[in-house]
């Protein structure tokens, strides 16, 4: 599991809006201060929940499948690099396009996917899921096993 502490925005009828801090994974190093390589970041997560067992400002702990975290990275990352390795193959050998043509095709191969990713967020969101609980006074937002 995935989980991250954060605190409770807002409640609205079934969904909490949860104030989470994301950190990158040497946010927590000693160097961090003179690296520059660390940053972290508030996000908003909308959660459902029917229990109606929590208020706003409480602390709480965010789960979220192993799962979903490499749905997201693939997403993300995998599929635009496969497609931006392709789209150079195909510029640079089947229709002889200069570099410089075959670089801008490449990013310009990305437009339409992204707009495609952005027009399904909403279904995509969907299988994104999250849950809520009760914060234990523990220290989390790392993955488990790590």
């Amino acid at each position: 599991m995935i989980e991250h502490e954060g605190i409770i925005e807002k409640i609205c009828d079934n969904c909490v809006t949860v104030r989470i801090l994301q950190q990158s994974a040497c946010s927590t190093c000693h160097a961090k201060g003179i690296c520059m390589a660390g940053d972290s970041k508030e996000k908003l997560i909308e959660v459902a929940d029917f229990s109606g067992g929590f208020h706003k400002n409480e602390r709480v702990i965010i789960e979220g499948k192993e799962s979903t975290g490499y749905k997201a990275v693939l997403w993300a990352f995998v599929i635009p690099l496969i497609l931006i390795i392709l789209t150079l193959i195909l510029t640079l050998s089947l229709w002889d396009f200069s570099e410089t043509e075959a670089a801008i095709s490449a990013m310009a191969a990305l437009i339409p996917y992204y707009l495609i990713l952005y027009l399904f967020r909403k279904k995509m969101a969907k299988s994104f899921q999250f849950s809520i609980k009760k914060w234990e006074g523990r220290t989390v937002d790392k993955w488990e096993g790590e």
